[in-house]
């Protein structure tokens, strides 16, 4: 009967997700050197794996269909890898660095207006008893206070900086090396286990890592082609209708968009906040173009590409990103729905397996 009641299943299913996140918070005084030493090999091993699933299907094209060796075929897909980031970081990242401190710059004037706003509202009579010298000095910031406390906080902890700068180091380091070690041994993986631990499957756990398997190659890579296709839209759409910093906004919106349902309204925030006192028509046309791109996407575009691959109900996927956000931040919104989908898979795969078995049994019995 529970199991036909969907609001019962979605009901427990968020508040098994709660429970495991807090008692993942409430732990973390115990857990959190062991999340430290997890994280420094899980964020190149995730990268690695991002960027195998990317370009292992180049791969495997240049392998099948070029009849090219496989090794030959890495390293030209390296080559090109390494050839496009070459090119963004001589050709766009100057645009970017030039276009972001200009955006720095413009920015200091919404301070000002700001202070206009507060001191036009002082005049109604519902804030007559705001002390609005205090809020316009509260407003009154300057990117040079914003500098002196950031380096307040990075001399009281150098130790922190240096850690995070060893961390990077080495996620720089190995996430080409688990990219290299992927394309060249992860599609031996499964006929591995096939000979040796799986030799006799007769639950048909080859079958399950297969399905997952092809399941998170075509999430991964269909979400990368669809957050690129928005990425150039925006940057096209906000370049004709003349708004400032169009290059910024566009890549911001673009990686936002792998972050499912609120990575479009992420994405749009700082485009609204620099052209909402500057220059608000731009801005509201920019906003009703962004809405039809999403509208095109998520009705013509994100099906034909990603397809129903990960099957998780809208309630969950807010509940998952609120949640992972407060633990991971940006990379737990973006792996927190196909992690999900990957752990009910194998959870409806041992159901299944102990629901046959207890059939068995029962006509064992009889």
């Amino acid at each position: 009967m529970f199991r036909r009641n969907k609001l019962f299943f979605w009901t427990t299913e968020i508040l098994l997700i709660t429970l495991i996140f807090y008692l993942w918070r409430e732990m973390g005084a115990i857990i959190t050197p062991f999340v430290s030493v997890i994280n420094t090999i899980m964020i190149p091993f995730l990268l690695g794996g991002f960027l195998y699933y990317l370009t292992n299907p180049i791969v495997n094209f240049l392998e099948k269909e070029c009849k090219i060796n496989r090794i030959v075929g890495i390293l030209l897909t390296l080559c090109v890898l390494i050839g496009s980031l070459v090119i963004g970081v001589v050709y766009l990242l100057p645009i970017l660095i030039n276009q972001l401190s200009s955006l720095i710059n413009s920015s200091q004037g919404i301070y000002g207006q700001l202070q206009d706003l507060v001191i036009e509202l002082s005049k109604y009579p519902a804030f007559q008893e705001l002390d609005i010298q205090q809020t316009i000095q509260q407003l009154n910031l300057s990117y040079v206070d914003i500098l002196q406390n950031i380096l307040n906080s990075v001399t009281n902890s150098v130790g922190s900086v240096l850690s995070a700068l060893v961390s990077t180091v080495l996620i720089i380091i190995m996430t080409p090396v688990f990219l290299v070690y992927f394309l060249l041994d992860g599609h031996k993986f499964l006929p591995m286990l096939e000979r040796t631990v799986l030799k006799r499957d007769r639950l048909n756990i080859s079958g399950l890592l297969t399905n997952l398997n092809a399941t998170i190659s075509r999430y991964i890579s269909g979400v990368s082609i669809d957050a690129f296709i928005i990425g150039c839209l925006a940057f096209i759409g906000y370049s004709v209708i003349g708004l400032k910093y169009a290059l910024v906004f566009a890549i911001f919106l673009g990686l936002a968009n792998l972050i499912p349902y609120a990575g479009p309204f992420i994405g749009i925030t700082p485009m609204i906040i620099s052209n909402l006192f500057t220059d608000p028509q731009k801005m509201i046309i920019a906003v009703i173009y962004i809405l039809i791109i999403q509208q095109v996407d998520g009705n013509i575009i994100y099906p034909r590409i990603v397809g129903g691959v990960m099957k998780v109900h809208p309630i969950i996927i807010l509940v998952l990103l609120l949640l992972s956000s407060n633990i991971y931040g940006i990379i737990g919104m973006i792996v927190a729905v196909p992690i999900y989908s990957i752990l009910k898979e194998i959870s409806k795969f041992l159901v299944r397996l102990y629901e046959k078995h207890k059939e068995v049994q029962e006509v064992k019995e009889k």
